[in-house]
């Protein structure tokens, strides 16, 4: 039984690390090359307004203007943004594929760590997640072929191989609140670049803004602030918590319970009008709409967060 499970756990691992070896890095680089010639020739190519307004209008088109309440309109968007995700793809296809030659591009053609704000070349950044690949690959197939262990053990060792070589792509929504299932993996609405010091620091933990950012007790680095089990990014708050609030809305029955009941929403819509959007954002609502079918509502419609009946 023991064995059983432990192939069938370590070969989930290398299947998925199979599909992502087996795409062309060249191709990749090649396309991010492309887009990011497009952009540079053409501001309007990364996000035209004009354009993205007609969509936006043609989306929301048959949700009620004036909802009896906030119930329905949640209800309605619940129903919209489920209906339209037509294009459901897995993690190793987002993350690769979408996300860093084009999703999550900055103006500028680069990327930007969601939580540090630094400036990350893309191409840099899809090589290095070649290179934690063969990494993984080589770990995971040496646990394999090591000596019967017990089934927590077995899951324990995956997870630290995992902690240890990480991609630099942070699940706004983590993994573990979802138990890693698709297509909530692999929604790019809820994946951005981060560097993998930031996605360790981060862990799991739900967001939340301390009060004091001078008490010593609380850890602090250029990722942000942490303590028992609650972190604060340095960056990307609203960025976040729009993320957070769509993953909320796209599936609201997907998240254990232990971890859903920690999740602060009045922090999040506090975030959410503190920080308001930025062209990064509706670049990336505007390209997922292209590659997924949904859009994140919170991005498009700001005042959303006001009359939706979250609470």
């Amino acid at each position: 039984m023991i064995i059983v499970e432990k192939n069938t756990l370590i070969q989930r691992q290398l299947h998925e690390l199979e599909c992502m070896e087996n795409c062309d890095s060249e191709e990749l680089l090649v396309e991010l090359t492309r887009n990011q010639q497009k952009i540079k020739t053409n501001s309007e190519l990364y996000y035209n307004e004009k354009l993205d307004n007609i969509w936006i209008e043609h989306y929301y088109c048959d949700i009620p203007s004036n909802p009896a309440t906030s119930s329905q309109l949640l209800r309605e968007l619940q129903n919209l943004v489920k209906k339209t995700h037509k294009n459901m793809y897995p993690y190793y296809i987002s993350k690769d594929q979408y996300l860093y030659p084009w999703v999550d591009l900055q103006p500028n053609g680069q990327l930007k760590s969601i939580y540090s704000g630094i400036q990350k070349n893309p191409q840099k950044v899809i090589e290095e997640e070649f290179t934690t690949i063969q990494r993984r690959f080589e770990h995971y197939r040496k646990l394999m072929i090591s000596q019967m262990d017990s089934s927590k053990n077995i899951k324990r060792r995956v997870q630290k191989i995992s902690n240890q070589h990480k991609f630099n792509a942070e699940h706004v929504v983590p993994q573990s609140w979802f138990k890693a299932r698709e297509p909530m993996k692999g929604d790019l609405h809820n994946l951005f670049t981060c560097e993998p010091k930031c996605n360790s620091v981060r862990s799991n933990f739900p967001y939340y803004e301390f009060e004091s950012k001078t008490d010593s007790r609380r850890t602090r680095n250029h990722c942000g602030l942490y303590e028992m089990g609650r972190f604060e990014p340095e960056h990307g708050k609203g960025t976040a918590a729009r993320a957070t609030l769509y993953f909320l809305l796209r599936y609201p029955r997907k998240i254990v319970k232990r971890y859903k009941k920690r999740i602060n929403i009045p922090l999040l819509f506090r975030w959410h009008e503190q920080f308001p959007v930025t062209n990064y954002e509706k670049h990336r609502n505007q390209a997922i709409f292209e590659i997924q079918g949904n859009r994140n509502p919170f991005i498009d419609i700001p005042d959303l967060a006001k009359k939706i009946g979250f609470l």
